[in-house]
């Protein structure tokens, strides 16, 4: 065998043996025992894999959706022949062809369980061969053993380059914190492409631990396409934090942040903000004043309630009131004033605006926009009746409706109701080819 280390023989004989290994087998034993099943079964192996070998030599960025259906259909061999696959990934020429079949070959691993051999990818891993280490770490992604970290973390010290960026994208998928203060270093790098990894990893791993490094690498960091990252990780990881709070507020007056990653900073320091902490209540009222009939003052009155500041709400309500008494068919003001209302839980008052926004629309998608606030709003209040009434209206297709359920608890509880799935099945019917 080309891959002749007893992991793989370990592997092979665990994947090829039903149930637990008999008590007879001694340890002693073990590596001979394998070997002698390996070597009976490689002809069967051999004859299963030879159509696929000239395929899978090719390169996978050329040939993506036939390979992928050429890898689906390898995979359905089953684990039976795992060892070959794994002999691959070490090519045995110097050849763009070799590399490519390693590569592909570990595309066909992934499919088949990585965990029942990570002790052949560790010992792949910790090799010297530089393809075979590669395809290796980003195996050991996939296979859900503590085993898999411990490599992963290890290898970091030495890592360079493309295998640095596969380990930190392996942790990732793995969402093992375990290692981030190994990792969060990284983000003092010259390699935008590994911070951003890093930023992901940090985000999947839920990392609160490393806040303080994460909060020095944003007040260096340059590259302003990184900054949306940096966000989500400090809404997701970080809470009632001042000095997260002072990295981030600065970014609310400089044009670094595009208009979406501007509504989720506001969004997030409802919960990065210390209660009351006045730099962010003043840049919340800030944001009121200068945007008061837009959805970043209404972000920032429901980010100021949640920080125990009501008047925002009360302010920016009482500027949207005057501006509707004095221009009382702009739609966009409906919709301005019905998030609001929505967003602090008046959802009677949210679902008369909802209908005025249906009467003066200015446009199609905002009225679907409206038609959603309203099913949404009429689940909260639990009006089946008006619920069917706007779902009939809306012109939406059962498939637009369960889309709005599967993001919303309260409709998917309100679509169980007898009286909608009385609807939906008059709806599917009448739109049904005839």
């Amino acid at each position: 065998m080309r891959v002749s280390t007893l992991s793989v023989l370990a592997a092979a004989l665990a994947l090829q043996t039903p149930g637990c290994l008999t008590a007879q087998v001694k340890l002693r034993e073990l590596p001979e025992v394998a070997r002698g099943r390996a070597e009976r079964l490689r002809p069967k192996q051999i004859a299963a894999l030879e159509p696929f070998w000239a395929d899978l030599s090719l390169d996978y960025e050329d040939n993506q959706k036939f390979l992928d259906e050429r890898i689906a259909a390898a995979a359905d061999l089953g684990d039976s022949v795992v060892p070959m696959l794994l002999e691959k990934l070490t090519p045995m020429q110097n050849s763009d062809a070799a590399v490519d079949l390693a590569g592909n070959c570990r595309r066909v691993l992934e499919r088949l369980d990585p965990t029942s051999f990570v002790d052949a990818l560790a010992e792949l891993a910790r090799g010297n061969h530089g393809t075979a280490k590669s395809e290796a770490i980003i195996l050991l992604g996939f296979a859900d053993d503590p085993q898999s970290v411990a490599v992963l973390s290890d290898l970091l010290g030495d890592a360079k380059g493309w295998h640095r960026f596969h380990i930190v994208r392996s942790l990732r998928r793995l969402r093992a914190p375990g290692p981030a203060p190994k990792v969060v270093p990284y983000l003092g790098t010259d390699d935008r492409g590994l911070r951003k990894e890093v930023l992901a990893y940090l985000l999947q791993a839920e990392a609160s631990a490393v806040a303080p490094t994460v909060i020095e690498a944003l007040s260096a960091e340059g590259d302003d396409r990184l900054l949306g990252s940096y966000i989500e990780y400090f809404a997701a990881c970080v809470r009632q934090d001042a000095a997260a709070t002072e990295a981030l507020l600065p970014l609310l007056d400089r044009e670094r942040i595009d208009w979406q990653d501007t509504l989720k900073l506001i969004q997030a320091l409802a919960d990065v903000s210390p209660r009351r902490f006045e730099p962010t209540v003043r840049k919340l009222y800030e944001l009121i004043d200068g945007n008061d009939t837009s959805s970043l003052a209404v972000s920032a009155a429901v980010s100021l309630k949640a920080l125990g500041d009501k008047n925002g709400v009360s302010k920016l309500k009482r500027s949207l009131d005057e501006k509707i008494r004095r221009r009382k068919r702009e739609a966009s003001l409906y919709e301005q004033r019905a998030r609001l209302l929505y967003a602090t839980g008046a959802f009677d008052d949210a679902a008369d605006d909802y209908e005025k926004i249906i009467d003066y629309a200015e446009g199609a998608a905002m009225t679907r926009r409206a038609y959603q606030g309203l099913l949404k709003s009429e689940a909260r209040r639990r009006k089946i009746q008006n619920v069917v009434k706007h779902m009939r209206s809306s012109g939406m297709s059962p498939e637009e409706f369960a889309s709005l359920a599967a993001e919303d608890e309260p409709f998917r509880e309100a679509m169980a109701h007898d009286r909608v799935q009385a609807f939906l099945k008059q709806l599917r019917k009448s739109r049904a080819p005839k």
